[in-house]
């Protein structure tokens, strides 16, 4: 048997973090994002097999996170949706686009460690069509129309996602997205994001709790006593003052910003999914809601902790998630978004 490669393709794309919108997102709500540099990073490779010992194509996975690969065969019939993301993402690949190969190897490594809460199935899913569309018949790059695919793929297994995430690992930067759209509010400048680096820190717990689960009791919760107004109210609140912050020419509105934080954080601390140790370690401290504060991020849970403040004002708050276990996340802003070559 004599293998060729006809073509290899590859695709980068970026974490991803929630400073505010969580939930009300969903319900036509704003949602303020910002692109990590951490990266999941993906190669497409098409290989044309003499005498194949199977008529239809063989997608082999492999990635970091795995002992050995796995193997899909296409033979024809449409497959069900599969749970796991690189998977499903595979064989819509290759399935949607003219891709006709004997096999085709997709392999995965980066630094997206799913415990850090920072996106990484989104990315994955983002960054395996991503690689795939580079070495297909159809081989233009719309990042909007892979964003939509994206975004497809994500509500198969979470049917009310947002899409926030993979907009702004789409684009990279900083974006406020409403559903439907979204706008960069970073693109030719990195001053805002610089910004964000002195007074945004985020710590990260290692649990990687389940986005699906957490959000269906989130959601339970949320729909009784006019909490969804609640929400909403507060979140645009949020919204605004990090807007008013990240445009100022100094630091002048984070007292406005850190009373924002609290008074979203407050109402969110009474949902089952807040992470109360976490609570009962910050609550106490001196300076909350004055000169520092905190709040979860994304669909709550404990995956990512946000610390806002000068460096100053939360070396306390650091120390006491440092004696829970937590730790200063690896990764910082950028304007990278999704990369292919």
């Amino acid at each position: 048997m004599q293998n060729g490669s006809l073509l290899a393709g590859h695709a980068s794309a970026p974490g991803k973090l929630m400073l505010a919108g969580e939930y009300a997102v969903l319900d036509g709500g704003r949602a303020l994002a910002v692109a990590l540099d951490g990266e999941l990073r993906v190669r497409c490779e098409a290989i044309r097999e003499e005498n194949p010992q199977n008529p239809g194509t063989l997608i082999e996975l492999r990635s970091n996170l795995w002992s050995e690969p796995r193997f899909v065969e296409l033979s024809g019939d449409d497959l069900p949706p599969d749970p796991d993301p690189f998977t499903d993402a595979a064989i819509t690949a290759v399935t949607g686009f003219a891709i006709k190969p004997t096999r085709i190897v997709f392999e995965v490594d980066g630094n997206l460690d799913p415990s850090h809460g920072a996106g990484s199935s989104s990315a994955l899913r983002l960054a395996v069509l991503a690689a795939a569309r580079h070495i297909s018949a159809d081989s233009l790059i719309n990042v909007s129309e892979l964003a939509e695919s994206a975004l497809e793929l994500q509500r198969r297994s979470q049917p009310a996602a947002s899409g926030y995430d993979i907009a702004v690992q789409s684009r990279g930067g900083l974006i406020v997205y409403r559903e439907g759209a979204s706008k960069s509010l970073s693109s030719r400048t990195t001053d805002q994001l610089d910004k964000l680096a002195g007074f945004v820190h985020v710590i990260v717990g290692g649990r990687g709790a389940p986005t699906g689960p957490t959000m269906r009791v989130f959601m339970e919760w949320l729909g009784h006593d006019h909490r969804r107004a609640k929400l909403m109210e507060l979140s645009e609140s949020l919204v605004d003052a990090w807007q008013d912050f990240l445009a100022a020419q100094d630091a002048s509105p984070l007292p406005e910003l850190l009373t924002a934080v609290g008074n979203h954080r407050r109402f969110m601390a009474a949902s089952p999914v807040f992470p109360e140790v976490v609570a009962d370690a910050l609550e106490s401290l001196p300076g909350l809601d004055q000169n520092w504060s905190w709040k979860t991020t994304g669909a709550g849970g404990e995956d990512a902790i946000i610390l806002i403040g000068r460096p100053e004002a939360i070396a306390a708050p650091k120390a006491a998630l440092a004696g829970l276990g937590w730790r200063k996340s690896p990764f910082n802003f950028t304007q990278q978004g999704l990369a292919t070559w």
